[in-house]
């Protein structure tokens, strides 16, 4: 009597799970197409706008270069890229829209804030208000911990660049009191 073991003939074929060939969907597509035609508005815009802003201040000649010539090519170079994003990129490069893009928009926000704010009550009160957002929604700090670690930072910020470095800043309503002793 043989073994049925002797009989069996190992199978030449690998054995695989049901539908592992097929390629599985791309999750969140309509999220990463948004995700993707944002980034590409977004970079070909301020690349027009970087070339605008460059014209305004004069590109010059080719024997004499001005202040605007450097930021319009670098524009130009920008805007060459986002087309060659726009035409080649793939979905997979990118993440659907969703807390982590929101979170994102909302620290580039605070950013343009910042500079506005800068400009017009100097630095110390918006770099505060900066730190203690930035403290609080994305290192989840608690409210007091956020609020002390923003108003130790932005002054001893300010200390450094105003007092220390001598980095001339717009007047500050907060610090320039404090300091005009110095």
């Amino acid at each position: 009597m043989t073994d049925v073991t002797d009989r069996i003939e190992p199978s030449a074929e690998p054995m695989t799970e049901p539908n592992a060939s097929a390629p599985e969907p791309l999750e969140g597509i309509r999220g990463r197409q948004i995700a993707r035609w944002s980034a590409v508005v977004v970079l070909a815009a301020v690349g027009v706008v970087a070339m605008i802003l460059s014209i305004g201040y004069g590109l010059g000649t080719g024997i004499r270069p001005g202040p605007g010539l450097w930021p319009f090519i670098a524009a130009v170079i920008m805007v060459g890229c986002t087309v060659v994003v726009a035409i080649t990129d793939t979905l997979e490069d990118y993440e659907p829209w969703g807390t982590d893009a929101v979170r994102t928009l909302v620290a580039i926000g605070s950013l343009a804030v910042f500079a506005v704010l800068f400009t017009l009550l100097g630095f110390t009160v918006p770099a505060l208000l900066l730190m203690l957002l930035w403290l609080r929604l994305f290192g989840r700090m608690r409210w007091v911990t956020a609020a002390a670690l923003a108003a130790g930072g932005a002054i001893a910020l300010f200390l450094l660049f105003d007092v220390v470095l001598g980095v001339p800043l717009p007047r500050d309503v907060l610090m320039t009191p404090l300091t005009s002793w110095m």
